[in-house]
């Protein structure tokens, strides 16, 4: 009996402990019925490797339903399409968005979303929180203010306009306790102080950073860390040396060695900042030619390991995935794609042993087409030992299926049917792109030189290569 009443009181805990942590997102988007619906979250906001948190396919009558568990307050984004769009999310809470209605047969192909963003407007109801309505009031301010102010504060350094601003805003926001929000607005303003270099460093470094704790899940004292620590430690530093960090790490290949060197810098004392900062640098370490590679990686990979604080063993893991992503050697991203007859194809798993050229391109892509045109050379000559492989990424299926029904090209053709997560995985940001991959699946080159760009020879050494080590074609 005993037993039985423990555990049903710990069921008892949980279920109060789930309800307290969840978040519901309810919402309606009229216009968009059946586009999957995704939400998103930066696992950490020095690499910004994004994560998918949970979907929804939205429904009929153009609403969706997503719900999560979540700790504490934090930003998250929605993907739908190419569009990106966040909000902030608290404890326990359930929202409603009313999206504008949105016509996604009318959006313009031609437009490279990464160069010119979508942005899908919505409207937020929060009734057991105003988080979002008091960080928008703010930004509002802000974006007012600076759009008629910040000529004079940048040229004259006048800091008298940034303190009567705040005498403003302090009265503005003064009754509000949200201990998320008192920190957003405490950053936002010591970003801006920073940016227009109008309060001296070390009272800010005091004010701000020393004698405060590391707040890895607030997005605006994240902004003002990687702004004040961007290029610290190479160029901001007068107790670091670029001699001694290339010494530490090309010669003694040293996490312990390196931590010492930036101790060297009395701002860098406490150990927490330290190694977040040390983070920071080896981001910018790795891909410099100044520093070996490799001992860039077994540091990062020793914090991954040994760490003591669970943040940044993220981070260094979340760095070192963001740098090998898609790199030669590393294993191609899975996917399941299908043909025009409903027939899966999983690639690259599918074609092992052969190698894959694989392109992503649109029929109102110019350069596309002309590219397709020389795959044709490439697919007669090579076709034996390399699978050749085209996704369109054409908004309407009828473009493609037009294509493929005039041209019947000879090579797999697939349309990607609206699987942005393919998109992503494949980092696909612009038209053509091209992706070669070897017979057990890795990255060979990414992005790939195209038809065009005398790949004939690139294919040819390949073969050579492979019968060198005993393969037969």
């Amino acid at each position: 009996m005993k037993r039985f009443i423990f555990l049903f009181l710990l069921f008892q805990v949980k279920l109060l402990c789930a309800t307290d942590f969840q978040v519901v997102i309810n919402g309606s988007f009229p216009g968009a019925e059946g586009q999957v619906i995704r939400l998103m979250e930066y696992t950490d906001m020095i690499s910004y490797r994004e994560k998918e948190i949970n979907y929804s396919v939205i429904d009929e009558e153009g609403n969706f339903r997503i719900s999560f568990t979540c700790f504490s307050p934090q930003y998250v984004f929605f993907r739908v399409d190419y569009a990106q769009m966040g909000m902030f999310v608290e404890p326990g809470i359930t929202y409603f968005l009313e999206f504008d209605s949105v016509d996604f047969s009318q959006l313009d192909d031609t437009r490279n979303p990464w160069l010119d963003p979508w942005y899908f407007n919505f409207v937020i109801s929060e009734p057991k929180g105003e988080l979002n309505s008091f960080i928008n009031q703010l930004e509002e301010l802000f974006f007012d203010f600076l759009e008629e102010n910040f000529a004079a504060i940048h040229i004259s350094r006048n800091k008298s306009l940034f303190d009567n601003f705040k005498k403003h805003t302090d009265t503005v926001f003064q009754h509000i306790d949200n201990e998320y929000f008192r920190n957003y607005y405490d950053y936002k303003f010591a970003f801006y102080y920073r940016l227009a270099n109008i309060e001296r460093f070390d009272r800010q470094m005091n004010n701000y950073i020393i004698n405060r704790h590391v707040l890895y899940n607030n997005t605006q004292y994240m902004n003002y860390f990687n702004r004040v620590f961007d290029t610290y430690i190479f160029a901001g530093s007068r107790s670091v040396s670029i001699q001694d960090l290339s010494h530490t790490v090309n010669n003694l290949n040293s996490y312990h060695a390196l931590m010492d060197s930036l101790g060297k810098d009395t701002l860098l004392r406490n150990e927490v900042l330290r190694e977040l900062v040390l983070l920071k640098a080896l981001q910018d370490m790795h891909g410099n030619v100044d520093f070996r590679q490799k001992n860039v990686e077994n540091i990062l990979s020793y914090i991954q390991t040994n760490s003591k604080f669970r943040e940044h063993r993220q981070i260094a893991g979340n760095i070192l995935h963001s740098k090998n992503y898609l790199s030669t050697g590393s294993q191609a991203p899975e996917f399941t794609i299908y043909d025009m007859d409903d027939n899966p194809v999983n690639i690259p798993g599918d074609f092992e042993g052969k190698f894959i050229y694989m392109g992503f391109w649109a029929t109102w892509c110019e350069t596309c087409l002309l590219e397709i045109i020389a795959m044709q050379e490439l697919y007669e000559k090579y076709n034996e030992d390399f699978v050749f492989v085209n996704i369109s990424t054409d908004r309407h299926l009828s473009f493609y299926q037009a294509f493929v029904n005039n041209h019947k090209p000879q090579w797999h053709s697939f349309h990607f049917d609206r699987d942005f997560r393919l998109i992503d995985a494949y980092q696909v940001r612009m038209l053509p792109t091209f992706v070669l991959i070897d017979e057990k699946g890795n990255i060979i080159q990414y992005p790939a030189r195209k038809p065009s760009d005398d790949l004939n020879v690139r294919f040819d050494w390949l073969l050579n290569r492979r019968g060198a080590s005993g393969h037969h074609r």
